[in-house]
């Protein structure tokens, strides 16, 4: 399986010297040296500790499900309810991912209010005041350092571009139904970012290294900039023009304009909340161990393998079948007006509903306990208050009532009858209707499946 793979941007042992190099030359090389020497010697130990933590698991879970199903918010909620000191350790080294998640919608946001028609000094027939369509410009302005900002932290956290959208491995094209979104920030299976980030933070014994500094930096243009993110984002003009082109920001996943003045402050620390609901896209399988704190399972190491969703990455997961206990499969049943991203005429929902149909009848996975997430559904909610017909995309609706809990019911119905037909063989599917960026309420429904999953992994072992 794979584990945490050596960042080949930090350099060690070092190249040769330079025949011509300089005094001045000569310390920074030096400098440099040393901070790829301790970058190494972190991932190494990391390395390490991952190789043991394999061999002593106990549990081993398979996170499946499409992209942006909640796959990796449901993993941090694992992490919090099973090791909520190591989840808290960690906190910090969240901070610039969910800042880089605020700073992105912003700039996303300010780069389509600014091209408005509307916005144009040319435009005729406006619908609000030249001083308030003034004012919305001259926020635009104000927030153009922010660009910067969003560059320095992309270029940290991924080690890319901050305008390349998605890495050369992924195979997607644009899709012509669905709104624009906030872009994402990617970083490869295998980075340790986390680890890595916090290391940095954690070596005063050391010069800063410069992305600290930096980092540093942008936090202070970040609270500089944060009453005029809120007079922005709160802006008649800029709710308008959000509205009309039915961008559905807060469906989006990281969004957090709603805290700005929270997040942007000076002392900011991440809550468990905003942990769980920062996005970071990782591109590549992930293989997380958890070591337990609860009082029965104290010390246990559970394993989460973490793949990805998209139809690229697909093809990786059989390779995980005949080493896992248990399967959660997770499925976004707000995604029923939504188009695949990577081909515009498949409708989400439907592929959702394939991918089980797959996964239940494929003969690796016959023995395999299945946890089944009808997740986001706080945005199917949302969907239906808004008045968007859900038999509009599912015909075989028919004349139900057009009440989220309802549709849910139906959804639940739907696979639980996908499963009964295509499993191999009987078994018992456990499903689960949540709200992954609950945190209080997902712990209660972890709560009820810990039972199920180690009786599992007991099983398999034959101890019962």
């Amino acid at each position: 399986m794979p584990g945490v793979r050596r960042n080949t941007n930090a350099i060690w042992p070092p190249p040769t010297v330079p025949p011509d190099e300089t005094e001045s030359d000569r310390l920074v090389r030096i400098q440099q040296e040393e901070e790829a020497k301790r970058t190494s010697e972190a991932i190494d130990q990391q390395l390490r500790t991952e190789r043991e933590a394999r061999k002593k698991s106990s549990v081993k879970i398979l996170l499946l499900g499409q992209a942006e199903s909640g796959k990796s918010t449901m993993l941090k909620n694992f992490q919090l309810h099973f090791a909520p000191n190591a989840f808290d350790a960690e906190s910090d080294a969240w901070r610039p991912i969910i800042h880089l998640n605020l700073v992105r919608h912003v700039n996303f946001a300010v780069g389509i209010v600014s091209s408005d028609e509307s916005l144009r000094p040319s435009s005729s027939g406006s619908k609000e005041s030249s001083s308030g369509i003034d004012d919305v410009r001259r926020l635009c302005m104000k927030l153009s350092p922010l660009k910067r900002v969003e560059e320095s932290w992309t270029r940290h956290i991924s080690g890319s571009n901050a305008h390349h959208e998605a890495p050369p491995t992924e195979d997607v094209t644009p899709n012509s139904l669905a709104p624009p979104r906030a872009p994402e920030v990617y970083v490869r299976s295998g980075q340790g970012w986390r680890g890595l980030m916090r290391f940095r933070r954690q070596s005063e014994s050391a010069p800063r290294p410069p992305e600290v500094v930096e980092d540093e930096q942008n936090r202070h243009i970040l609270a500089a900039c944060a009453s005029d993110i809120v007079a922005f984002w709160e802006h008649p003009t800029v709710q308008r023009i959000i509205d009309e082109r039915r961008l559905a920001l807060r469906e989006q996943p990281g969004f957090f304009l709603d805290d700005v003045a929270r997040i942007a402050a000076a002392g900011y620390k991440p809550t468990p909340d905003d942990i769980v609901r920062a996005r970071v896209h990782t591109v590549g399988p992930e293989e997380h161990h958890i070591v337990l704190e609860t009082a029965f399972e104290n010390g246990k190491i559970w394993t989460i393998y973490d793949v990805g969703g998209s139809r690229s990455q697909r093809a990786v997961w059989a390779q995980y079948f005949d080493d896992v206990h248990v399967v959660t499969f997770m499925a976004p049943i707000s995604a029923f007006d939504q188009f695949l991203v990577e081909d515009s005429s498949v409708n989400r929902l439907a592929d959702t509903l394939e991918l089980w149909r797959q996964l239940c009848s494929n003969r690796l996975l016959e023995n395999v306990e299945f946890i089944l997430f009808l997740n986001k559904l706080d945005i199917l909610e949302s969907k239906i208050k808004a008045d968007v017909k859900f038999v509009d995309f599912v015909t075989s609706y028919r004349q139900r009532p057009n009440e989220a809990k309802h549709i849910a019911k139906y959804l639940l119905e739907v696979f639980k009858g996908l499963h009964v037909q295509h499993s191999p063989k009987k078994r018992v599917v456990h499903p689960h209707l949540i709200c992954a960026i609950d945190t209080r309420a997902t712990a209660a429904v972890i709560t009820q499946i810990q039972e199920v999953i180690l009786l599992k992994a007991l099983s398999s072992t034959n101890i019962i």
